[in-house]
């Protein structure tokens, strides 16, 4: 590993949206810890374009990277099919790297992912920032205390369920699901986009149903999570269930909610049990960045501090419908957690939040849903040792939609595969 004075020599690979729009605002915040040396991307001119931009050099090619020896670590911000190809190619070539959320497309490929950083003493983490919200870390918090007493379920409706929550509820409960099931129900819609290069014409609904040890479960439910057709935007309703109480968030406007703490006191348990006292949770931010979480209980002030505040949350922008003028005070915040955390893996000094073995549980959450309910809602036991038809599938789709073997790391390296 690195000494902890040693910046890492880092390449950007992908020049894309995200790269600029969410990534790029960071990096000052990141000077000490790291150097932006290099930028790859298939695509010549958005390859040069942002390289200058950055002062840095350019390369089209993946291989002619890493054959000039000038980095030492990665940040993989490309489209997911080919997310397997390259954190095989940089493991093999001992390269630490940081592949953005979802992890891969198959558990196949995860599987392989953490094989081969394993092997060759490589760092790969996967870049999950929705447990690092201000909600998720709070709550995490207030469970601690066992003030609600013991959470044994979560309700979760119209968040956003896949990858992202997935890996909420393994942070939360600090260990992984035993089964899942899950049930999807799609319905025609009035035709429309929800980007300009996205036209529908039906809509999904999925329920999902993750157990845990100890009778412990998570109800995860959404159709589209854009709020699109009228349906409640994100972040939607969230209700952590305790024995006595509950921590709760819903939405107040899109992309923000307002929790509390709903608690009821011995006379209510035994008059109703309607919670009779409500303790508000509270974000604070400081030049349109969060700073930290707070509620005030019975048995003491309960608080998150965000320890990567920075001065450039004003500068993530968003393009999706619906967040184009949306500052969220803390987006830019969670994901440079995601980045400290990987630079401080590398280093030797953090205990990762988020391992290897943690996003491909998160993958087999999601693969393990899709096969229940390609099989009207039979329960799939985790982890998944078999590979799954859904998983078989997803790999012919990718190769009928990018002409190119998903599995075939030579062939892919260099591709330029459009965004989905």
């Amino acid at each position: 590993m690195n000494n902890n004075s040693e910046k890492l020599k880092v390449a950007i690979i992908g020049s894309g949206n995200r790269t600029r729009k969410v990534y790029t605002p960071l990096f000052d915040s990141l000077k000490n810890e790291m150097e932006i040396v290099a930028v790859c991307d298939p695509n010549k001119e958005s390859c040069e374009e942002y390289a200058q931009s950055l002062g840095v050099k350019p390369y089209t090619s993946l291989k002619r990277l890493i054959n000039d020896q000038i980095i030492n670590a990665a940040l993989v911000i490309c489209p997911i099919d080919i997310h397997y190809a390259i954190s095989i190619y940089l493991s093999e070539n001992k390269i630490h790297h940081l592949v953005e959320t979802s992890m891969c497309s198959t558990i196949q490929q995860g599987k392989l992912m953490v094989e081969k950083a394993k092997e060759n003493n490589v760092v790969m983490r996967i870049a999950e920032n929705f447990f690092r919200f201000p909600f998720d870390r709070i709550a995490k918090e207030i469970k601690k205390t066992d003030f609600i007493g013991e959470c044994k379920r979560i309700v979760c409706y119209h968040d956003h369920t896949g990858y992202h929550n997935n890996s909420r509820w393994t942070y939360f409960f600090d260990e992984y699901p035993v089964s899942v099931q899950c049930v999807d129900h799609t319905m025609s819609t009035m035709p429309h986009n929800s980007m300009a290069h996205r036209h529908h014409t039906t809509e999904k609904f999925t329920s999902r149903f993750f157990w845990f040890p100890e009778n412990k479960i998570v109800v995860d439910q959404a159709a589209n999570i854009k709020g699109m057709l009228g349906r409640t935007g994100r972040p939607g309703i969230t209700s952590i269930e305790g024995t006595r109480g509950t921590i709760s968030r819903w939405t107040t406007r899109n992309w923000f909610g307002d929790g509390e703490v709903r608690y009821c006191s011995d006379k209510s348990l035994m008059d109703g049990a309607i919670a009779d006292e409500i303790y508000p949770i509270i974000n604070e931010a400081e030049n349109n960045c969060w700073t930290s979480t707070y509620v005030d209980l019975p048995t003491g002030k309960i608080t998150y501090t965000n320890t990567d505040y920075h001065l450039s949350e004003e500068s993530v922008k968003y393009t999706s419908p619906g967040t184009k003028n949306i500052i969220r005070d803390y987006y830019g915040s969670a994901l440079r957690s995601a980045m400290t955390d990987f630079t401080g893996a590398i280093k030797g000094h953090v205990e990762s939040e988020f391992t290897g073995e943690d996003a491909l549980m998160s993958m087999m959450m999601e693969s393990g849903a899709k096969e229940s309910a390609l099989n009207q809602g039979k329960t799939i036991d985790l982890p998944i040792e078999t590979e799954l038809e859904v998983d078989k599938k997803q790999l012919i789709e990718l190769k009928k939609k990018n002409g190119i073997d998903p599995m075939d790391i030579e062939q892919i390296i260099d591709q330029s595969i459009a965004r989905p």
